[in-house]
């Protein structure tokens, strides 16, 4: 008898936590909804209570999560003909016209039309371009990262070294992005990004970085894909076109499951100095990073190896070393679409040369060991446009006193997608 009892309590439970999602639904209170199916968990084996729990979210304008609850519904429910649809519908406002061509040939297969998909595999299917833009205000303490004076004029015995300098700069970037895909799972990608840091009180040091990437990858959906990009960079700093970088990237994802992702990645880089090549350099580096994603949140460890060797043959002090990378970070969503962001870079670095000068000699052989600590927290306003503000602290203690500095800068922005 009281299991009976239990039974049917549970089973109110379960019609309770469908019902009450439904009618919130019905209400237009699609926040309320969604919150109700998320803490029905007795009935996250009905593909009812996940459908409205998609509607609702599509309803909102939030595709990625009504994306994740239809692929529940038809996890639960294959043959649920309605949510097939609306999947193959935000698979393509998302962009991922592959999987929506997925999907259409399921429908084909069980003799339904399905005329508003059709259009987009011919029209859109296989190409895609995203774009993002940045704009920032910040204030920076050390914008040219400098020691203090007194430890300079110390170390160099003389009295002609400039102090750390502040100032106010304005930030631009911009990335934009092309995916063209083709039959077996092969793939071209291909992008452009700037990155423009504008000091207002010495425009020596503004940065302006471009950099293009293009490349090509294989892919199988839900288990791994390997990308092989070449780039090519230049940078003006310190008042003129200081470098160029061509570099060759590969990488290799995996999936381990729906949340873990590992990713091995290589680089084979060479450096130009536009005005002292005497200083170029080239390197290789092997990394990895393990990346675990819980619904909107997630946590990621990155490491790399890295090592240079001069290209001139006139040597630069400082120009061999080797460096070991070791990033820890994360993001968390909270209410309202406001997301943290931390991340901690560790970078050990060891060079070839000691720290001594002609009138100092010194036999110790440079060490670095850079800390950095990033903050972000963005709120989205918009399906396209967010805000945010970000404060990065930065040390890099090294036995070598005109490399040895701190550093932080805050800064305020806007993100916009399109």
């Amino acid at each position: 008898m009281r299991n009976i009892i239990l039974l049917m309590s549970c089973s109110v439970l379960a019609m309770a936590g469908v019902k009450d999602a439904q009618r919130l639904y019905n209400q237009k209170n699609y926040n309320g909804a969604i919150a109700q199916a998320k803490k029905s968990t007795h009935e996250y084996s009905n593909p009812n209570l996940h459908l409205i729990w998609a509607k609702s979210a599509k309803a909102l304008g939030n595709d990625l999560e009504a994306m994740s609850a239809y692929e529940r519904v038809i996890m639960l429910q294959p043959n649920n003909i309605e949510a097939k649809k609306e999947l193959a519908r935000t698979y393509v406002a998302l962009g991922k016209h592959k999987l929506a061509i997925q999907i259409t040939e399921e429908l084909k297969e069980e003799n339904v039309e399905f005329e508003e998909i059709k259009v987009a595999n011919e029209n859109e299917v296989g190409n895609n371009f995203k774009s993002k833009f940045t704009l920032g205000l910040g204030y920076d303490n050390n914008v040219n990262v400098h020691n203090d004076t007194g430890e300079l004029d110390t170390f160099f015995g003389t009295t002609t070294h400039t102090n750390k300098l502040s100032s106010f700069f304005y930030l631009g970037m911009a990335n934009i992005d092309y995916l063209k895909e083709f039959e077996n799972n092969i793939y071209l990608r291909a992008s452009l990004n700037g990155y423009y840091k504008v000091v207002t009180k010495e425009s020596d040091y503004s940065i302006y970085l471009n950099t293009l990437k293009a490349g090509v990858g294989y892919y199988k959906s839900g288990q791994y894909n390997f990308y092989m990009p070449l780039s090519y960079s230049a940078l003006h700093y310190l008042g003129e076109d200081l470098l160029r970088i061509q570099s060759i990237d590969p990488q290799i994802d995996y999936m381990i499951n729906d949340n873990f992702i590992v990713s091995i990645n290589g680089k084979f880089e060479k450096r130009e100095f536009k005005t002292d090549r005497d200083r170029d350099d080239k390197s290789f580096a092997l990394g990895a990073t393990l990346y675990y994603k819980m619904d909107k949140n997630y946590l990621f460890f990155d490491s790399e190896y890295q090592n240079y060797t001069s290209d001139s043959n006139n040597y630069q002090d400082f120009t061999d070393k080797t460096t070991y990378t070791f990033v820890l970070g994360g993001g968390y969503t909270f209410a309202n679409d406001i997301q943290a962001v931390a991340t901690y870079k560790l970078r050990v670095s060891d060079f070839e040369d000691d720290i001594g000068t002609i009138l100092i000699p010194n036999t110790q052989v440079r060490e670095d060991t850079y800390h950095q600590v990033n903050l972000k927290l963005t709120k989205q306003i918009s399906d396209k446009m967010s805000v945010f503000v970000e404060n990065e602290y930065a040390l890099n203690d090294s036995n070598y006193i005109p490399a040895d500095y701190s550093k932080n800068s805050l800064m305020i922005g806007i993100h916009y997608t399109y």
